[in-house]
């Protein structure tokens, strides 16, 4: 338990390193989330938390942020919906990043992505960027989509149930 909180702890401050500077948090994700009946947190760089319980075992559970910060790309406005698999402290061997990059090939939405940390961590990542105008319904699925894609390789890779 002690390592989790250490590890959610950990994930709320790459959310804060990745939207790069304190914002106030997008009202219009709390009326999204708020019309499906989703809980959420909102953490203190103004980004939104969604823990999910898995449908296929209630036993894992897995956190995914929501970033309130969107960008415009030619009239479309965009944010961005993310959750860590695995942080390690090498890169995964060829083997797992191959497989990887053959799902992203085939998945519809989102990809996997890597980033590392100042001091070193590997963090591995699933990530969609969607238009801003979801239902909320629609937006809770991607979500969900986002935490049932890192829970899976959480629970194959790393073998235990931490964010």
């Amino acid at each position: 338990m002690k390592i989790r909180v250490i590890l959610v702890a950990a994930m709320m401050t790459l959310a804060v390193l990745s939207s790069g500077f304190a914002q106030e948090a997008d009202p219009r994700l709390a009326v999204a989330l708020d019309e499906s009946g989703i809980k959420y947190t909102v953490n203190e760089s103004g980004n939104y938390v969604v823990s999910y319980e898995m449908d296929n075992n209630p036993d894992r559970s897995h956190s995914v942020f929501i970033i309130s910060e969107t960008e415009d790309y030619r009239g479309v406005e965009l944010r961005e919906i993310w959750s860590v698999s695995a942080v390690l402290y090498e890169i995964p061997d060829l083997d797992t990043i191959i497989a990887l990059m053959e799902q992203n090939s085939t998945i519809k939405v989102g990809a996997w992505a890597m980033e590392t940390s100042d001091d070193g961590e590997i963090w591995i990542l699933y990530t969609v960027k969607v238009p801003v105008a979801l239902t909320g319904k629609q937006l809770s699925h991607l979500i969900y989509f986002v935490a049932e894609m890192c829970d899976e390789f959480e629970e194959s890779y790393v073998g235990d149930d931490i964010y």
